[in-house]
């Protein structure tokens, strides 16, 4: 996966974890309506995927409620482009965490109506 400049954040309270590029501007967001909680997909000014919001965190990873309130989590993100599809892949890494939480997601992607909106 590709390093980037992202940054990770955790809000345990409200149990979001979000990841976006860092100096990256959100144009607009797409919610992701999904049983173990939404997921909201971040598209910049220039159409490209930019930033992931992950609601009810830990109902998809168990493994974040022993992290602690104020540790700095570490990301990567990478995101390939089909022709009407994203797969965004992420990695969180975190003192606590026995190893990094890896996944994937897929998610509609048209860049041709990001850039209209």
């Amino acid at each position: 996966m590709a390093e980037e400049n992202i940054r990770v954040d955790f809000d345990k309270e409200n149990d979001i974890i979000s990841l976006i590029r860092i100096e990256s501007k959100v144009k607009f967001s797409l919610d992701l309506e999904l049983p173990k909680g939404d997921i909201v997909v971040d598209y910049g000014f220039n159409g490209d995927i930019v930033g992931l919001e992950i609601f009810n965190a830990s109902n998809y990873f168990p493994e974040l409620k022993s992290v602690k309130s104020d540790v700095k989590l570490k990301g990567k993100l990478a995101v390939q482009y089909g022709r009407n599809w994203a797969q965004i892949s992420f990695e969180i890494s975190a003192p606590g965490l026995k190893s990094p939480i890896s996944n994937s997601i897929i998610s509609p992607y048209n860049k041709k109506i990001i850039m209209e909106h």
